[in-house]
Formats: C-alpha cells, sequence, structure tokens
C-alpha cells in the first residue's frame, strides 16, 4: 500500500535535520503508528508519507504512484480523492455547516445531491446525529468535531486514511470513542496510519514504531 526509500529532511538550510534516512512500508489494511514525544518529527514524516511536504532525499509511493514524481496538479489530485487526513486541531472550516464541511473535499467534483446522500452516509457512521448536520463547528463539543472530520476524510472512500494525533485535543471518553471508530474502520479493511504519543491510541495498532533522533525503529508488532 505504502513504500518509503531513505526519506530525509532537513530546515534552516540543512542545519538542522529532522529525518536521517526513513525506511518505511504499510501493508494493505493494516494499522500503523508512530511515536515519539512532541518535537521529533513525526508530523513532518507524515507530511512526507502524505504527499504535503516532499522530501529532501528519497521516494514515497502509495498504490504504486510515485508521489514526489507526479505533476503538483496531479498529487493534489490524488491526494483528494486516495487519502484521508484526520488532523488534531479538526481543520474544519468554521463559517460552513457540518455536512458542507462534509462534502468540501469533492464539492467541485461530484454531483451535489450524491454527495450530499454519502456524506449523510458517513456521519451517520461516525454518530453524528441529524440535528447537528447544519449547525456550525463552533456549536459542536471537541468530540462531535472530530467525529464529523472523520467523516469528511472518509468521503472520497481513500485508500490509506493518515491521523496526526486525532485525540490530542480530546478528553480521555473522546478520545476512546474515536479509538473505537479507528477500530471499527480497520475492521472493516481501511487501512490506517497514526501518528501519536499516546500508547493507548496506538495499542490496537498491528505495528507500532517509535521515532527518535530521525529514525524510524520498530518498536514492537502486536498480535
Amino acid at each position: 500500500m505504502l513504500q518509503a526509500t531513505n526519506i530525509k529532511k532537513a530546515f534552516q538550510n540543512g542545519e538542522q535535520e529532522v529525518l536521517r534516512g526513513v525506511d518505511f512500508h504499510v501493508e494493505k489494511g493494516s494499522w500503523v503508528s508512530i511515536m515519539g514525544p512532541s518535537g521529533t518529527g513525526k508530523t513532518t514524516l507524515i507530511n512526507c508519507l502524505s504527499g504535503l511536504l516532499p522530501p529532501d532525499e528519497g521516494g514515497v509511493s502509495i498504490a504504486d504512484k510515485q508521489l514526489y514524481q507526479l505533476s503538483e496538479r496531479e498529487l493534489s489530485d490524488f491526494r483528494r480523492k486516495e487519502i484521508g487526513f484526520i488532523f488534531q486541531d479538526y481543520k474544519l472550516l468554521p463559517h460552513y455547516s457540518v455536512i458542507d464541511n462534509v462534502m468540501l473535499p469533492l464539492y467541485y467534483d461530484e454531483d451535489r445531491e450524491q454527495l450530499k446522500e454519502k456524506a449523510k452516509e458517513n456521519l451517520e457512521q461516525v454518530g453524528i446525529d441529524e440535528h447537528l448536520y447544519n449547525r456550525l463547528p463552533g456549536q459542536l463539543s471537541g468530540g462531535e468535531k472530530q467525529r464529523v472530520a472523520i467523516a469528511r476524510s472518509l468521503i472520497g472512500n481513500p485508500q490509506l486514511l493518515f491521523c496526526d494525533e486525532p485525540t490530542g485535543n480530546l478528553d480521555i471518553d473522546n478520545r476512546d470513542h474515536i479509538i473505537d471508530l479507528l477500530e471499527e474502520l480497520n475492521r472493516n479493511g481501511q487501512t490506517i496510519i497514526v501518528v501519536t504519543h499516546d500508547q493507548d491510541v496506538a495499542d490496537p495498532s498491528d505495528f507500532c514504531y517509535q521515532l527518535d533522533e530521525g529514525v524510524l525503529k520498530v518498536e514492537n508488532k502486536v498480535t
């Protein structure tokens, strides 16, 4: 599903080396977690893996597509249709309703009425009640915002779901609900890559890695 080879990334004119030759692969249908404390480069790594940030060296392929050999337009289209993103801060647009936020990634690609029905199905799947569909994100709880963000991430039936600290802003109860939801998605065949510093979030993983001084190390395989 995903293969990364010799990923290197540095900032501040090459003085701050964040990733030092990362090799990484993910099998279809698996859940992989990448752990490490804040500031170790986890977000930089996931951005390189997902096509958001070109590495200085190395390559990334997803489903046999070499991401950084695509044109900017091709890469943008690929991310929008084949990759889902869940972020710690939700990244919902504040002046759009819940259902419009879910529809946005494919708003200009599909028939609006069909897309709206798909968005409703996704919202129902993640447990958002119909009476919330027309509310603005500011009228939702943190847990509800993250569920809406998950529904949005699934709108294009992505091959890969990237999650960057998806429970970092949530209390324990809402964190556990999101973990349960990700587990359900994974059981249904969704491939998931999670960046986290929370061991409870990483526990359901098939594989867990530790990012340490720019090097990715296998911590354990969950059996």
